[in-house]
């Protein structure tokens, strides 16, 4: 069975003639979280079930590829269109190289490619700063602006987010002042550079 993080990589990934078998891990996987996180997958779940392929193909691009404030570039979010974004995307390619995330036709920081690392990183320093500097910032951020449109991808996205506080604690633990995490310079991110 896939990796929760698989799961919402796969939900997040765009839309094919496999949609239905996505929404169906994703419906085993509501059993497995924390009620938090499960509401918020039911509800995304509940939007997009009776959806056309077609339309949810028009919504996945008018919501992601058309919206810079909702795009799946996790860089963006944290540094907008800066060196710091170059700096963190060349980090980032150097981190994901040795696995197979299907990162090839996307940019190293596409939301659906670190999900996918995370469960392969071993690295718990990493793994941390990735989640707790990284992804739960840029994913507030996301949920915010998808509410705010009454966007159904913004309860997909404050449930990764759910999942991710989850795992929050435990990877604040693992976080120290890393080489990578400082090379980045990640510790600038106490607010929206924006």
């Amino acid at each position: 069975m896939k990796q929760p993080y698989e799961i919402y990589a796969d939900l997040l990934d765009y839309p094919t003639a496999d949609w239905l078998s996505r929404i169906a891990e994703g419906k085993c996987l509501m059993n497995q979280k924390p009620l938090a996180s499960a509401a918020r997958l039911l509800e995304f779940l509940q939007a997009v079930e009776d959806l056309s392929l077609a339309t949810l193909q028009e919504r996945y691009t008018q919501t992601f590829d058309l919206n810079p404030v909702c795009n799946l570039e996790i860089g963006y979010h944290l540094f907008g269109e800066n060196y710091k974004r170059g700096v963190f995307l060349a980090k980032l390619r150097e981190t994901e190289t040795p696995f197979a995330l299907g990162q090839a036709r996307q940019l190293p920081d596409y939301l659906p490619v670190l999900l996918r690392l995370l469960v392969k990183l071993e690295d718990a320093e990493l793994r941390g700063a990735l989640i707790t500097e990284c992804l739960i910032p840029a994913l507030d951020l996301m949920t915010a602006a998808l509410q705010k449109a009454e966007n159904f991808y913004g309860s997909l996205i404050a449930a990764i987010a759910a999942t991710l506080k989850d795992e929050a604690p435990q990877a604040n633990a693992n976080v120290e002042a890393s080489a990578w995490r400082k090379s980045v310079g990640l510790p600038v991110l106490q607010s929206h550079p924006f």
